[in-house]
């Protein structure tokens, strides 16, 4: 800018504001849908109908299986794995597509709006007396141009440009207005629009179809590629997709369509063998068997392709967990086995103990009921039970049948209180008495059934 210009800054807002009138332009018409594409390493491109993600290592998108004419195409959501993805080419593209639909879109609506924002501030401008304060508020329309391009996807960036440089000017001459230096700063916007990338045309229905068949190939997901596989041959049954390239892609679908049936059979019937010959070797804790069971998972993958990893992973992963189950069961066994003689030794010096509460049981059960026994019947089972007691007492048990012993201990301690206190009560003639010797024999009765069924599960091998 000359150091001598001494245009009045009034000037150069009118011509601004008869600029800002001849930028505006009619809103384009809106496109119904975004078309993106992904494009792959291997130079394939794939329609994706609106925006992709990326997930876990997936790129997730939907394509068109059939034309996209309709106002509601068949779609299809698939996933790939990003290392397929040319993301650079991509990226790219997208941007330039989502450039193109705020153009169609919002693009001129907001510009306009941009305009009048600035065209109101220079009005403010000229309204405003106070030098300082003037150019401030063009300084301040300055930065919303500045702005502009980078959140704008570069939207009219030239013209913003042009715009820029003329306000340049005003600012500079309020400056000179402000007392302040002039200067010769062209503000233009430092953001340039997406480098062009052509917009492909929306795909043709064999375009589609075609891809669809792309896919198929690419996609390691079994599942996925025979939901691909037979959106494509029942595209191609109907006269939409007449013709030659119809009926070769058709025969290569349906050919691959068996495959994969084929294959989803065989892993089917292997997986399901496989499965329950683990559930019998882990039954019987066979830890070998089930090893052996993983060697023939992979070998039989070996031969059937590697066609279905999902399936052959979810297999490994049972036989992994059913391996480790079986360890643990045969752990319990040699467990059982190294205390079991132990466990039978004590069994046979208790069973006494056993055998004379066994026979006051019925005693105890009267007692309990407040039914009884006879008179003479009492004193004899006090003395087998103190007799019974006393030989019990000195069995030293094992750490692991401390419990149980300890357990019917307590029952003959609980025997010996109801005895006593039904003897008391009959003498006393005291229900309070008897009610006391009811509650000792059903702690008895308790302990002696809880001391029984505990060294029948010590004594019993690990469950089958």
């Amino acid at each position: 800018m000359r150091a001598g210009f001494t245009r009045r800054p009034g000037a150069a807002l009118c011509g601004l504001a008869a600029l800002l009138c001849l930028m505006r332009a009619a809103p384009a018409m809106a496109s119904d849908v975004v078309l993106y594409r992904i494009f792959l390493r291997d130079g394939s491109a794939l329609v994706s109908y609106g925006e992709f993600a990326r997930v876990g290592g997936q790129v997730v998108f939907s394509i068109p299986i059939t034309g996209i004419e309709s106002s509601s195409p068949q779609l299809q959501l698939v996933s790939l794995a990003e290392s397929v993805i040319d993301w650079d080419r991509t990226d790219r593209y997208a941007e330039a597509a989502r450039a193109r639909q705020y153009s169609d879109t919002r693009g001129e609506t907001e510009f306009a709006a941009l305009s009048d924002q600035v065209a109101q501030t220079l009005s403010n401008v000229a309204k405003t007396e106070d030098p300082a304060r003037r150019l401030a508020l063009a300084d301040r329309a300055r930065q919303m141009l500045a702005d502009w391009p980078s959140r704008n996807y570069g939207y009219r960036a030239s013209d913003v440009a042009q715009l820029t440089s003329l306000l340049d000017e005003v600012v500079s001459e309020l400056r000179v207005a402000a007392g302040l230096s002039r200067f010769d700063l062209s503000f233009v916007a430092t953001t340039a629009p997406p480098a062009y990338v052509p917009i492909l045309p929306p795909p043709t229905l064999r375009e589609s179809i075609e891809q669809a068949f792309i896919v198929s190939h690419t996609t390691t997901d079994s599942t996925q590629r025979v939901t691909l596989l037979r959106a494509v041959t029942d595209a191609l049954a109907g006269p939409a997709a007449a013709g030659g390239w119809a009926a070769a892609l058709r025969a290569r679908a349906s050919a691959d369509l068996a495959a994969e049936t084929r294959a989803d059979r065989a892993y089917s019937e292997f997986a399901q063998r496989i499965l329950t010959a683990s559930n019998e070797k882990q039954r019987r804790a066979d830890v070998k068997g089930i090893q052996d069971l993983v060697k023939q998972v992979l070998k039989a993958d070996d031969r059937l392709g590697g066609a279905r990893p999902q399936t052959t992973s979810a297999l490994l992963a049972t036989l992994d967990i059913r391996l480790n189950e079986a360890r643990q069961r045969q752990l319990e066994h040699d467990r059982w086995a190294l205390r079991i003689e132990t466990v039978r030794a004590y069994e046979r010096r208790a069973r006494n103990a056993f055998d004379q509460l066994g026979r006051v049981k019925p005693t105890l059960e009267l007692i309990r009921q407040l039914a009884g026994p006879s008179a003479k019947t009492l004193p004899q089972a006090y003395k087998r039970i103190v007799s019974s007691s006393r030989e019990f007492s000195l069995i030293k048990p094992a750490a692991e049948l401390a419990n149980v012993h300890g357990v019917l201990t307590s029952a003959f301690q609980m025997a010996l209180l109801a005895v006593d206190a039904r003897i008391r009560a009959a003498r006393t003639n005291d229900m309070n008495v008897a009610w006391e010797a009811s509650s000792a024999a059903a702690g008895a009765l308790l302990l002696f059934e809880s001391a029984r069924a505990e060294l029948q599960r010590l004594m019993a091998p690990p469950s089958s």
